[in-house]
């Protein structure tokens, strides 16, 4: 098939009215580059050109733009990354967003060849199709109507797709991609939206083909993201309408209803009715809430697929290294319960379990205090628990703390025994849940 190039629109050939080949083009396009190389750059600064205009262009300029990236991919190996830095500048610049499924398959097309032509190419490879998780600022708004939220669904199918065929290429890419995600994930003072989009890129990864490789990074660094967000909210800025209502039962049940309204398309009005009640309008607590919501959906779909097993154990480790070191963390533990309720029998007693024996047999008074801490919550809190393994647990703890008692000469400090004087707290803290049935 031959394309017809208009020398005074495109500015790409001497010639009007010229007609080329797909062959003959990529000729063009391969002595366009080998001639930069010797310091001739016109035809070079011209295809640069092309690929540069990109502001509302014309049917014919866009039959142009794909043209001219799929001869760029048929002459991809004489591209040069020192003397073609302006040509790898304007491609790894160019948004998905902002143009039709054609040029979008062009554009995929190139990156994946580029890619895979050289190991040069490869961080710049990845780093462009992640950076396209994200939309334009310019288009937040559209994402709010139908023809953005299908324009959402042709990008990332495609850049999706675009990392998996690299990967099954280059079968070291998932390691070297986990450091792009990473090194790129919005920081907390981004816009609720963008940040969101990109978790949502995040979490898929974490479910798709590459799961197994890069599925832990991923649910790590939301989590590390999660405590982020959750240590900038201070107390005094979250309401509590019902002062005898504990912060676990109150959360575990308003994030399920969150979840609920989002993962059946439900009115909107719960969880904005949440957010006020729970938030009172903070933008970081706005942006937690939006976060959490997503995580839940995500670990419920885990759960309907049998993969929740898998996903809980790189929660625990999350839990482990971040939530349990974290200050002022308040929120983001409600991600490990929600799992727990899933699956009370396995997820539930585990995360019971490993918080038990690092009160008992951790080095760090800090860490072992802050488990013994949440073991309270979560136990006088988790209904889901059958009260005849809180009360086994109970037991453990009150046997801890007597034989600890036993092995002292008998002084009261404080400070010297705080581990000690932590668990005895939460056996003060465990026994009424215990007396008195719940519901």
């Amino acid at each position: 098939m031959g394309v017809q190039l208009a020398a005074e629109q495109a500015g790409f050939v001497e010639m009007e009215n010229v007609i080329f080949t797909d062959s003959e083009l990529v000729h063009h396009v391969r002595d366009a580059l080998r001639a930069a190389l010797l310091g001739d750059t016109d035809n070079y600064n011209q295809l640069v050109g092309v690929l540069h205009h990109s502001e509302r262009l014309a049917p014919d300029e866009v039959a142009l733009l794909v043209t001219s990236l799929k001869a760029i991919t048929g002459a991809v190996s004489y591209v040069d990354v020192v003397h073609h830095h302006s040509l790898l500048s304007c491609i790894c610049g160019m948004s998905l967003w902002n143009y039709g499924p054609d040029v979008m398959d062009a554009l995929v097309e190139l990156m994946t060849s580029l890619a895979a032509s050289s190991g040069k190419y490869v961080d710049l490879c990845l780093d462009m199709l992640v950076s396209n998780f994200m939309p334009p600022y310019s288009f937040l708004e559209s994402l709010k109507e139908p023809r953005g939220i299908a324009r959402k669904d042709q990008v990332l199918d495609r850049v999706h797709l675009a990392l998996k065929d690299i990967a099954d290429l280059l079968p070291l890419i998932p390691w070297r991609l986990e450091k792009i995600i990473i090194d790129r994930m919005p920081n907390i003072y981004t816009k609720e939206p963008l940040i969101v989009i990109y978790v949502e890129n995040m979490l898929r990864l974490e479910s798709g083909p590459m799961g197994e490789l890069v599925g832990s990074m991923m649910i790590t660094a939301v989590m590390d993201r999660l405590i982020d967000l959750d240590v900038e909210i201070p107390w005094e800025e979250i309401l509590q309408d019902d002062s005898n209502k504990g912060i676990f039962e109150m959360e575990l049940e308003d994030l399920e209803v969150s979840a609920y309204y989002a993962e059946n398309d439900g009115d909107e009005l719960p969880r904005e009715f949440l957010r006020q009640r729970l938030f009172g309008g903070n933008l970081v607590a706005e942006k937690l809430d939006s976060l959490l919501v997503l995580t839940l959906e995500h670990l419920k779909s885990c759960n309907d697929g049998g993969r929740l097993i898998q996903v809980f154990e790189c929660l625990l480790q999350s839990f482990d290294k971040t939530v349990l070191t974290a200050y002022k963390s308040k929120f983001t533990q409600f991600v490990v319960f929600y799992v727990c309720s899933l699956d009370p029998e396995n997820c539930g007693k585990k995360f019971a379990s490993m918080l038990a024996n690092i009160f008992m047999n951790d080095v760090y008074a800090e860490r072992r205090m802050s488990a013994v801490a949440y073991l309270a919550s979560y136990l006088s809190r988790a209904k889901f628990l059958p009260p005849s393994y809180v009360a086994t647990m109970l037991e453990s703890l009150v046997d801890w703390c007597s034989d600890y008692c036993k092995s002292q000469d008998g002084d009261v400090n404080p400070k010297a025994h705080r581990v000690f004087y932590s668990g005895c707290q939460v056996c003060d803290d465990l026994t009424p849940p215990l007396i008195i049935p719940r519901a």
